[in-house]
């Protein structure tokens, strides 16, 4: 059994104030390195056979606790685990986005739809899945692989592994520093990918009960 433990990056500015910033290189604030610190903190007695990190500095710097933690550990980054780009809209509101572009609510039309320079759901999804088929068909078998990506990204890579429709990749709630994993077990229906976990952000809450 193949599992891919999926990590969503720390908080960013951009997170706070609700903006698109696909490609644009935010980094994490002062709560988004508090949050990676508890996730490192939390995975660091875990065993991982191979980790990956979109090239993207928020990406990294929500590694880099646990590698301080794990020096054993190496980390290969690639763009192709970036978030989706949304062109001449990074850094824009959503609401704006929204506004100017309607049908991308459409779910006939939406996943088609892009921002001038930018990707479509469905172009943004084809990229993170052939990278995640690449690693899963690197490491074979029985291998846990630990990936630091971006909310759409793990939407998308999970979608496209457990066979789910690209519009219904939304329902699937991603918040900063969550754990997710898929692995590849066999159901009663096919062969396929299944998600065992989904958006785990027991860190945070523990950190938060000891404060209080």
């Amino acid at each position: 059994m193949t599992t891919l433990i999926l990590v969503r990056h720390g908080q960013t500015n951009g997170n706070a104030i609700d903006v698109a910033h696909g490609f644009y290189d935010d980094e994490l604030n002062e709560t988004g390195r508090a949050q990676a610190e508890l996730l490192g903190q939390r995975l660091k007695n875990h065993h991982f056979d191979a980790i990956y990190s979109s090239d993207s500095k928020r990406a990294i710097q929500t590694a880099e606790p646990l590698l301080k933690f794990r020096p054993d550990y190496d980390i290969e980054t690639s763009p192709e685990l970036r978030e989706k780009s949304f062109g001449e809209y990074e850094g824009r509101p959503w609401h704006q986005i929204l506004d100017d572009f309607p049908e991308i609510l459409d779910p006939d039309i939406g996943s088609e739809v892009k921002m001038p320079g930018g990707e479509s759901d469905r172009e943004h999804m084809e990229r993170v899945a052939k990278f995640t088929r690449k690693i899963i068909d690197n490491h074979g078998e029985d291998a846990t692989i630990l990936v630091f990506s971006h909310g759409g990204s793990i939407k998308a890579a999970a979608a496209h592994m457990c066979n789910l429709r690209l519009e219904d990749k939304w329902r699937l709630k991603t918040d900063n520093t969550g754990i997710s994993a898929i692995i590849s077990e066999p159901t009663w229906r096919d062969d396929g990918w299944q998600i065992a976990s989904w958006n785990d952000t027991l860190h945070l809450s523990l950190a938060q009960l000891s404060i209080k």
